[in-house]
């Protein structure tokens, strides 16, 4: 089973992907703005703080 590959955002001019054969190098503004949309509804969707605490020892409990 394979996952979404990582990327990662570097100044919003490049952005680098990993795949299991290659790392990408993408350049193009309307390339990029895929990827800022992507992390930023990916941000929407995480929990922070005490929030993502409470899910971890949840979790934790579920499985013990």
């Amino acid at each position: 089973m394979w996952s979404s590959p990582g990327f990662w955002i570097y100044d919003e001019s490049r952005v680098l992907i990993e795949t299991p054969a290659a790392e990408l190098s993408i350049t193009q503004p309307r390339e990029i703005a895929v990827y800022l949309r992507t992390f930023a509804e990916l941000a929407a969707m995480a929990v922070y703080g005490s929030s993502a605490r409470e899910l971890i020892n949840r979790t934790i409990a579920d499985f013990r």
